[in-house]
């Protein structure tokens, strides 16, 4: 049982997955076409009908295409279409074209994320509607409003309405609805021409309608003007009074409004504006007298020409340029003056510092000593009776003269090399010209034009006293004769150490061993401090060093050794920077004197002990006679006395010793015997019988 029902699950699951396999479908898109009837181009208010088509294969049912329409790029609509047919369209139609339709059209498809887009398409739209324009009134008074109102009902989209009067553009609008309308007022008097077009953006293009109809408008003039009235004349002389009067004529009503003007300052507003003043020269100039009613601006203007009583006042100070305890004038003058009216005498002249009067003189001249009290700004002023002019400020600053100048070097000042002076005043006006000078000889000079900058000059001596031969001079009022000149220059001089001398004391060759030696090293030129140094065969590392405010330093050794022989020289170096070294000098240690006489004593007692062996020896040496019969073939030692052992025997008088050859008829032995440190060999005669005595 359990074997039956398991095959016929296994079955009902083959034939399961065999019908899902063949159900399964496959589309493939092969490209999309946008075709457009009747034509590209047509004639404004045909039918354009737009149909895009898929060219897709497939198996079995396919999948929803998704359509889309593309105008200029922007999309129009989406369109899903679900069809079993293996070729798929979609359509879009425009029942009425308009200019605003033409452009370029596209449309694309897209299925199970396959994607196709159609080739582009121009459409364009032959024709544009004429707009037609239409106002509310024919004929209205100047200033009044007409209603304008431009239409093209029948264009579509975004138009772009211009109403023009005549040429000139009096209004602009952009719409969709077809129409635009605008309250405009018509203030030139005569005949108003107005007309209107229309344009309209295709992509990249702006195609323009043609001209509305031009409609006349008649325009009236109003019975109004204004009227300005100058007296006593419209050209009069400072001080004059002068009364100018704003009015109207023609018909006017309570909402006339008149001003009284010059340029863009209103002087007085209303019904009767008036002005009336005692005029001065800056009072020229045109007036205007406007008359506003309703939209109406009307205008008349009068050119006032008011003539200088006298000219402005100038105030000059001389001379330009003034130093402290300096003179310096301040002057006021006016150069015209209205010679029917007055005369130079008639004219006051006021001066002030600082807004503080100085002084009332008929001349305008004010003299006075330059200090820090005359700083400020001076004004003046030119009176005629109730006329008075100011001229323009003018600040003034005494300048300080250059305070004498102080000389000073840079650094260190070293005998025969180059080193800096340096100028500075404490006060004074920039520039300042700096000059050094030399015994009374101008060296150089230079320009310092800014605060805490001093001049710099190069310099050098070759001996010490030279350093007081420099001063400084500085100016900056451009007079070289008051020019102020520094003290001499005080400066100390460094003097470069000369070539050192090295000494020992005793000397070199005179020195024995355990003796207090002096190694003195001294420089004949050098400004202290010094320092010295002294060295001992090839080391590079000083044996002693030592700075003195002195000329000469000592290193000494207490009890010299035989170590201390070799090369030495000595250095010397101070505040100009360059070591010199002396010349070497040899030192040769000598051993003491008792150890020189006892080496000699040993010396001797040596040469007396070898003599003596040598003696001792040679007696020792003579021939030494040994033989088996008794006579001696070696000699005897002789005995030292400490080898003489005391004994009763008597003392054995000396023996003298022979060497005695003998002969020896046969077969003869050769026997050695000694003759100092050599070996003699004699022929002996050995005997056959007897004894010593015998031989």
């Amino acid at each position: 049982m359990w074997t039956i029902r398991c095959s016929r699950l296994l079955l009902h699951l083959i034939l399961t997955y065999t019908c899902s396999t063949q159900v399964k479908s496959e589309s493939i898109l092969r490209n999309v076409t946008l075709n457009i009837k009747p034509a590209n181009t047509v004639e404004r208010g045909s039918e354009l009908t737009l149909t895009c088509v898929a060219n897709i294969i497939h198996s079995g049912s396919i999948s929803p295409l998704k359509f889309s329409f593309y105008k200029d790029y922007n999309k129009l609509n989406t369109l899903p279409i679900p069809n079993n047919t293996a070729s798929e369209q979609e359509k879009y139609t425009i029942s009425d074209a308009r200019a605003s339709h033409m452009g370029t059209y596209q449309c694309d498809v897209s299925v199970n994320n396959q994607y196709k887009e159609s080739s582009t398409e121009k459409i364009v739209v032959k024709g544009m509607q004429t707009p037609r324009l239409s106002v509310d009134k024919f004929e209205v008074n100047e200033g009044d409003i007409v209603r304008i109102t431009c239409s093209a009902k029948e264009e579509s989209g975004g138009l772009y309405f211009i109403i023009k009067d005549d040429l000139k553009v009096i209004y602009q609008e952009e719409t969709t609805t077809g129409e635009v309308q605008k309250g405009h007022p018509l203030m030139s008097v005569g005949t108003a021409k107005i007309s209107c077009s229309y344009s309209i953006t295709v992509g990249r293009e702006i195609i323009s309608s043609n001209d509305s109809n031009v409609v006349s408008v008649v325009v009236k003039e109003m019975d109004i003007r204004p009227t300005i009235t100058v007296l006593p004349s419209t050209e009069v002389i400072e001080g004059d009074s002068v009364h100018i009067t704003c009015g109207v004529k023609g018909t006017s009503d309570n909402s006339t409004l008149l001003v009284l003007s010059k340029g863009s300052h209103m002087l007085q507003s209303g019904k009767t504006p008036e002005f009336t003043a005692a005029v001065l020269a800056k009072n020229s100039g045109i007036y205007e007298c406007s008359v506003k009613l309703n939209n109406i601006y009307k205008i008349i203007t009068a050119n006032l020409a008011v003539k200088e009583l006298f000219s402005t006042p100038v105030l000059t100070i001389m001379p330009t340029e003034v130093f402290e305890s300096q003179q310096f004038t301040v002057t006021c003058t006016s150069s015209e003056f209205a010679s029917e009216r007055i005369g130079h005498h008639d004219v006051k002249y006021s001066i002030y510092r600082n807004n503080q009067r100085l002084i009332n003189s008929s001349d305008g001249t004010h003299r006075t000593m330059a200090h820090n009290g005359t700083n400020g700004n001076y004004m003046c002023t030119a009176q005629v009776n109730d006329t008075i002019k100011w001229s323009n400020s003018t600040f003034f600053k005494a300048k300080v003269l250059v305070s004498r100048p102080k000389i000073t070097v840079l650094g260190e000042v070293v005998l025969g090399r180059s080193f800096q002076i340096a100028c500075y005043s404490d006060t004074g006006n920039f520039p300042i010209t700096y000059s050094l000078t030399r015994n009374n000889r101008t060296l150089s000079s230079t320009e310092v034009s800014r605060a805490l900058q001093k001049a710099i000059f190069n310099a050098s001596i070759m001996s010490e006293n030279e350093i007081h031969e420099f001063r400084c001079k500085a100016q900056n009022n451009g007079i070289n004769h008051l020019a102020l000149e520094s003290d001499t220059l005080l400066a100390p001089v460094t003097v470069p150490v000369g070539k050192p001398t090295l000494i020992t004391i005793p000397k070199a060759d005179t020195i024995t061993e355990n003796e207090y030696v002096e190694f003195l090293c001294f420089v004949t030129e050098g400004t202290p401090p010094i320092s010295f140094k002294w060295y001992q065969g090839e080391n590079r590392r000083p044996l002693h060093t030592v700075t003195l405010m002195k000329n000469h330093s000592t290193y000494s050794v207490p009890m010299v050794k035989s170590v201390h022989s070799g090369r030495y020289y000595c250095a010397a170096l101070n505040g100009a920077g360059i070591e010199e070294a002396s010349k070497d000098i040899t030192v040769t240690v000598r051993i003491a004197r008792w150890k020189q006489g006892l080496i000699a004593g040993v010396c001797l007692l040596c040469v007396t002990g070898l003599v003596i062996a040598f003696v001792i020896r040679y007696r020792a040496n003579r021939v030494k006679v040994a033989s088996s019969n008794g006579v001696w073939t070696v000699r005897p030692p002789v005995l030292d006395s400490s080898e003489v052992v005391d004994v009763d025997e008597p003392e054995e008088p000396n023996v003298e010793y022979t060497e005695v050859m003998h002969l020896q008829t046969t077969d003869p032995a050769q026997v050695p015997l000694r003759k100092g440190t050599d070996t003699v060999y004699s022929e002996v005669q050995r005997p056959t019988s007897g004894s010593c005595e015998e031989c």
